[in-house]
């Protein structure tokens, strides 16, 4: 039964996966996670009852994230959206921070630019990504360990205004699914169901719409993508 089901977008960007948009078309609820706000407004209509994650780091056309769009572009895109269905159904969020303690100017205006929700996380430094920030002369100052240090994750949370922060250790977790989408998409909240991490609280309603997904196109250096 899907009739309470909320399908979501993380397996691969919705610009990039498009079987999305069968699931929003017969008039079921989606979350969609895209780091490409501006194209993902061409596959929108006003009766879609979706909640728009518009992913904004900063870094985009940068060599971390050099096939994302300028962070200018999807800020309007951003506010583009907000108008369109209004500011209740769509998140800016900032996924992931990679370097807190050097880009935390732009990362705070990006977050002032907000109409609504804001949502955070901070880079998971996987090894294979860890090797191409090397191989760009990039270095990490996390780079013994798999997260972020608490310190520099506390202190962003506070200084961001303690937005929306998922699955990060040690920290308070607001899941991707959570009882306040159920409430915005009109959906009747399920239990917490076992999620594909130990600290995932998402809701059962989840359900991954980019099954065997196609490799973004982005580019990102973090990926978890091999």
């Amino acid at each position: 039964m899907t009739n309470n089901k909320i399908g979501i977008t993380e397996g691969a960007d919705p610009t990039v996966n498009f079987k999305w948009i069968e699931w929003v078309k017969s008039g079921k609820p989606a979350i969609l996670i895209t780091k490409n706000p501006e194209l993902l407004t061409h596959y929108l209509h006003k009766d879609y009852n979706v909640i728009i994650h518009c992913t904004i780091t900063g870094l985009g056309s940068s060599e971390i994230e050099p096939l994302v769009p300028k962070p200018e572009i999807s800020l309007q895109a951003y506010h583009d959206i907000c108008k369109f269905y209004s500011p209740k159904r769509v998140v800016l969020r900032i996924d992931p921070i990679v370097y807190w303690d050097r880009n935390k100017n732009t990362i705070k205006q990006i977050a002032n630019e907000a109409e609504g929700r804001v949502r955070i996380s901070f880079m998971d430094l996987y090894p294979h990504a860890h090797k191409k920030f090397l191989l760009h002369g990039l270095d990490i100052v996390y780079d013994k360990t798999f997260h972020m240090p608490l310190s520099l994750r506390e202190e962003a949370w506070k200084e961001l205004g303690k937005p929306e922060i998922c699955c990060e250790p040690d920290m308070p977790s607001v899941p991707c699914v959570s009882k306040l989408d159920c409430d915005i998409l009109g959906i009747e909240p399920n239990a917490n169901r076992k999620g594909q991490r130990p600290l995932c609280g998402c809701l059962a309603n989840k359900i991954e719409l980019c099954t065997r997904p196609p490799k973004c196109t982005y580019g990102c250096l973090y990926c978890y993508w091999k």
